[in-house]
């Protein structure tokens, strides 16, 4: 399950934060996303931005005093806990993104990201129990 996998310790943001907060949150606490929330429920997403928007950002000379909201994705994809991770491994490709929201019961619980599953062995497992393919331990190694 996807549930088992994802990170739980979500970095969040409000969707008026400014731009360059946000980034120096990327950089200090070292992951590609932040989920933007509500304010007055915090476990409701509103938004995501990940690094590729602040590059953007950044290369098309954005403000970066200006909400994070401006350069923020709405349409968040997102699975739910209970997936199989072979799903996430779909999404990420479809969509072409590194990151993937986890809800469970319709609210925040936890981000997955590309790097999670090609990092861990019995995600790798999982997903070739799925799909039916041979698998050797260390072969995300």
């Amino acid at each position: 399950m996807i549930g088992d996998y994802a990170k739980t310790d979500v970095v969040k943001a409000f969707p008026t934060t400014p731009i360059r907060e946000v980034a120096k949150l990327m950089a200090e606490r070292r992951v590609g996303l932040v989920v933007l929330v509500d304010p007055k429920q915090q476990d409701r997403v509103v938004g995501v931005v990940s690094e590729r928007d602040v590059v953007k950002a950044v290369a098309f000379d954005a403000d970066l005093n200006s909400p994070v909201d401006t350069i923020a994705t709405k349409n968040v994809v997102t699975l739910d806990y209970g997936e199989n991770v072979a799903k996430a491994a779909e999404v990420f490709k479809k969509y072409g993104i590194r990151h993937v929201v986890v809800t469970k019961n319709g609210r925040l619980y936890g981000v997955l990201s590309i790097r999670d599953i090609i990092r861990e062995d019995a995600i790798l497992k999982e997903m070739a129990e799925f799909y039916e393919w041979t698998f050797e331990p260390g072969m995300s190694a």
